[in-house]
């Protein structure tokens, strides 16, 4: 898969995160300590020699204080908005692309400076968040459009299937899976915007 559009995706994410640590003065020694990481593994992420998990992703985030959305491809331009009304097409989402095996792409249809988030996302077989991670936000509400998740939210696991709904706190550690055959379709809700 080299030279993938996921290949430069990823270097490209890597080289933000990097951006933002050496801008803080941050070591990579700091952030392994703080998320449990080595600073091996995110030396070799920010140089995109290596992928990473959402949960990884979300760790260094964390540490560095900055919401994990802001390493979106686009710049989640806004095709008409009033005090009232906001719209974002189809075109213009901001996409974020996790790399093989996950083959995942999720499409942030609302900006950070609101109270809701929402989030699309496409996952074929197989595909992961990897290990348990949390994020600081009240409320996360996850609706199947299809396919079929094993969700675990404090090691209690759940199977969800095509039509059902789960809410939690996103401050507890969770993980989720496509375990079915086919590709699982998924619509985020997180309130406040965290993630």
């Amino acid at each position: 898969m080299s030279g993938s559009r996921e290949d430069k995706y990823t270097k490209k994410v890597g080289q933000r995160l990097r951006t933002i640590r050496l801008s803080k003065k941050l070591t990579l020694n700091y952030i392994a300590r703080q998320t449990g990481l080595t600073a091996s593994f995110i030396s070799q992420f920010e140089r995109g020699l290596t992928t990473a998990s959402i949960a990884s992703m979300q760790k260094i985030a964390q540490v560095l204080g900055f919401p994990l959305a802001s390493l979106f491809e686009n710049g989640n331009i806004q095709d008409y908005k009033t005090n009232e009304v906001s719209i974002v097409r189809k075109k213009d989402r901001n996409h974020l692309f996790y790399p093989e095996p996950t083959l995942t792409k999720d499409y942030l249809l609302t900006k950070l400076d609101g109270k809701i988030q929402v989030i699309y996302s496409i996952t074929k077989p197989g595909g992961e968040s990897g290990e348990p991670y949390s994020h600081n936000s009240d409320e996360e509400c996850i609706i199947i459009m299809s396919g079929k998740m094993e969700l675990t939210v404090n090691n209690q696991t759940f199977t969800l299937f095509e039509g059902d709904t789960v809410n939690f706190s996103s401050r507890l550690h969770h993980s989720w899976k496509n375990t079915g055959n086919k590709i699982l379709e998924v619509l985020w809700v997180i309130t406040p915007p965290s993630f």
